[in-house]
């Protein structure tokens, strides 16, 4: 027998959708402004010098200018249509697969350039929004609690996935909040939706399953 409690928490808050959205305009204005800083220093050197920079002479300008109007464009979207891009997942998975081409794009440019941090640093922010959509897109999907003969498997957000019955010394579930004691004196609590058995059921359950396993602890003899 396996038992479903649904969780009320969301499995992605809007605050961390917004801020990863933040920190790469963030990103995007520090680079353009500092490609468009490097710009206008090697256009001030002697002309043999600055030969010596011909991709930032001849393209630092133009991709200064569109990283900087960019990240300017994506922070304002950002302050004007934040609660639209809360309500609307397409809208937000859009805006991520944009951030994603853009984060790609600086990376191979920062790679045939020959600068290491920036590269590094593009590339993780790259595999920051992918892991972002991949979360997003399940967002859909209620954290779950399950209960079964084995022990009690936690939501993907918990520090720790799989309780052994051992471990458990009570169990209760009461006014939408379920309770778990622990053997160590530790406590974990949950809110837990609407329920598709009846509460008494399980609450037998949890007290035969724990009477079991209280065989299988660990005795300390002094």
């Amino acid at each position: 027998m396996t038992f479903e409690l649904p969780l009320t928490e969301e499995r992605v808050k809007s605050h961390q959708v917004t801020a990863l959205h933040l920190f790469i305009s963030f990103i995007l204005v520090i680079t353009g402004a500092v490609v468009l800083a490097g710009y206008y220093g090697v256009s001030k050197m002697p002309i043999d010098k600055a030969l010596q920079y011909r991709s930032v002479l001849y393209y630092g300008q133009a991709v200064g200018i569109g990283v900087l109007v960019l990240g300017l464009g994506l922070l304002l979207l950002i302050l004007l249509k934040n609660k639209t891009l809360m309500r609307n997942p397409f809208f937000n998975f859009v805006l991520r697969v944009l951030e994603f081409m853009v984060m790609i794009a600086l990376t191979i440019l920062a790679i045939r350039s020959h600068v290491t941090v920036p590269a590094v640093t593009y590339g993780l922010l790259a595999a920051t929004v992918c892991f972002a959509i991949y979360w997003e897109r399940l967002s859909d999907k209620p954290l779950v609690i399950k209960v079964d003969q084995t022990g009690i498997r936690l939501p993907v957000n918990s520090r720790k996935r799989f309780i052994d019955w051992r471990d458990v010394d009570h169990v209760l579930l009461r006014f939408g909040t379920l309770t778990l004691n622990m053997h160590d004196n530790s406590m974990m609590q949950w809110n837990v939706g609407n329920l598709a058995f009846e509460k008494e059921l399980f609450d037998v359950y949890c007290i035969r399953q724990i009477e079991k396993a209280k065989e299988r602890r660990v005795k300390n003899d002094w």
